[in-house]
């Protein structure tokens, strides 16, 4: 799981709640160790939890055991003692979201709006026969450009690239349509989950739907990243 899509299923906040499938928990675990954004962000909203549990609990132990007649209990959920705590409880849903969530959204947003010029590393022509490998440096919070070629084939319906870092580990797939590939693809990659050294990229072909799940690897690509700040 890379950052963007952390942010793009509010992993933290169903990963604290319990709201995340196995799967996606064990990914997004593995993730925030690795991440200084996400993992601020769970330690901030587990301790807002935490606080609002707090509130909740304290206020709940003064009150007056639950009347047994149901009118009785209409009536006691107006009453201050249980008013009070469930409005200082959403005050601090909304100071959160005030302080933390809405200005990291307008920031996200105006980044995404800005144009943005970004450093490139081109694989058009590749470098599976020996010829030099392509290197690049970047700025460490900096995304950029990898430009490739695929070779197509009327056989294949999509292509699948799939990125390996210098530890042999998948960053990240995408998936490329047919018509897609037959112009040079740009594929913008993340700051997030990146070290230096080698890359390398896998391009394969899927077979249509009457070969479900068989890919062939048509290319193999190689390029160098360093970070610098």
């Amino acid at each position: 799981m890379d950052h963007q899509k952390a942010m793009q299923l509010m992993a933290v906040e169903k990963y604290l709640l319990n709201e995340l499938p196995a799967q996606l928990r064990d990914d997004f675990e593995e993730h925030y160790f690795d991440c200084p954004e996400c993992a601020a962000d769970l330690r901030a909203t587990a301790a807002f939890l935490d606080a609002t549990k707090a509130e909740l609990k304290a206020n709940s132990s003064s009150r007056t055991s639950q009347a047994k007649v149901t009118k009785r209990r209409f009536t006691l959920l107006w009453k201050p003692a249980l008013v009070m705590p469930l409005l200082a409880a959403s005050l601090l849903v909304i100071a959160y979201q005030n302080v933390v969530v809405y200005p990291r959204l307008t920031h996200q947003i105006s980044q995404s709006s800005a144009p943005e010029v970004l450093p490139s590393i081109s694989l058009v022509g590749g470098n599976s026969r020996g010829g030099q490998m392509p290197s690049l440096t970047v700025g460490t919070a900096q995304p950029f450009l990898l430009f490739l070629d695929i070779p197509t084939q009327d056989r294949f319906s999509t292509y699948t690239c799939s990125l390996y870092s210098p530890s042999g580990k998948l960053t990240w797939q995408v998936e490329v349509s047919s018509q897609q590939a037959k112009d040079t693809i740009s594929i913008r990659i993340p700051a997030v989950d990146r070290m230096d050294g080698k890359y390398s990229l896998l391009v394969q072909g899927n077979l249509d739907a009457s070969h479900p799940g068989t890919s062939i690897d048509l290319a193999h690509y190689d390029f160098a990243l360093r970070s610098q700040n």
